[in-house]
């Protein structure tokens, strides 16, 4: 074959391959958020904004409980959506921290990242987030201090969750600003290799990761999306590693194995809990066997063999929040 012709005929696969991550990152976050609430609660009022950072009209989505009292402290939750979705989808995510938000008093933004994906460390340029090193750390910091001058937030229980793109954003955010934060929960990211990292104080990390994530390995290495790479990344048991030491946690993880609610879903969970850590922190690992890159108590969003399985095991959002409640004294 012509090398022109050959090297053109690989262009074009690349591109379709990159058009395709985004589709199905996408459907993660607009699928998963499909077939309704699964909580029987109220939800909150979703009404959307914007605000002006470094020069870019940046957009958020917001969740106001009903219960909101102005003269009540109130939590604040940073909710972030995967590469190729965005933060309405995450605010009306099925299983997702949001359907917490009515029943237990807290307030949920869910901001958007640049064309739909984050500037979360990695040294790629499939995406404009990463090419312009756009400032969303910066962003995401404006963006709390926004907030607080229009609702009354309560400093001490300011969290941030995400998934995927998003959670590897939630890591870099516990890096950069764990001063900010009382705690932080990735689902399904980990830290990029070349992100310089070195929190400044102790942050509680929740970390739910699927062994068989075909997108993010479980083992580090390329994340990737069939031929597409996209930067590397840490193996969980290094992310752990790194928050173990950073928080200084001194004995052994105390190891519980979660009911298995759905024997039929081809997953088991594993609760590994570091809890003698600096400043009351802890660090805690939800290891989903068998699970993909996948929203624990989502649905199936994609095929098995391009996500992998999901786990109905636990609802992730509850874990998550209950997480973040015992994060604070």
């Amino acid at each position: 074959m012509n090398k022109g012709v050959a090297a053109v005929i690989q262009k074009l696969a690349l591109r379709q391959a990159r058009i395709l991550v985004v589709i199905v990152l996408l459907v993660l976050a607009m699928s998963a958020c499909g077939g309704g609430r699964s909580r029987e609660s109220k939800p909150s009022e979703l009404s959307s904004h914007t605000i002006v950072h470094d020069g870019l009209v940046r957009s958020y989505h917001l969740l106001v409980p009903s219960t909101y009292e102005e003269d009540r402290s109130t939590p604040l939750v940073l909710w972030l959506h995967g590469g190729g979705g965005n933060g309405r989808q995450m605010c009306v995510l099925r299983g997702g921290i949001n359907e917490m938000a009515e029943e237990e008093g807290f307030i949920v933004v869910c901001p958007d990242g640049i064309e739909e994906h984050w500037n979360d460390g990695r040294d790629i340029d499939q995406w404009r987030a990463h090419a312009e090193d756009i400032d969303d750390v910066g962003f995401l910091l404006a963006l709390i201090e926004h907030l607080s001058s229009e609702y009354n937030i309560d400093a001490d229980r300011v969290f941030i969750t995400g998934v995927s793109n998003g959670g590897k954003m939630s890591l870099r955010m516990a890096c950069e600003a764990p001063h900010i934060f009382a705690a932080a929960a990735p689902v399904i990211a980990s830290l990029p290799v070349n992100l310089v990292c070195i929190p400044s104080q102790p942050i509680s990390i929740l970390i739910m990761n699927g062994t068989e994530d075909p997108l993010v390995p479980w083992d580090g290495g390329e994340v990737h999306f069939l031929r597409t790479e996209l930067g590397l990344a840490l193996s969980t048991n290094e992310m752990v590693a790194f928050w173990v030491e950073a928080n200084g946690c001194d004995s052994p993880p105390h190891v519980e194995q979660i009911p298995d609610l759905d024997p039929d879903d081809g997953t088991s969970i594993t609760r590994d809990v570091y809890s003698d850590c600096d400043a009351d922190t802890k660090v805690i690992l939800y290891t989903v066997e068998g699970g993909g890159h996948t929203w624990p108590g989502g649905i199936q969003y994609a095929p098995e063999f391009l996500v992998g399985r999901i786990s109905h095991d636990l609802h992730a959002g509850e874990v998550i929040w209950r997480f973040f409640e015992e994060s604070v004294p």
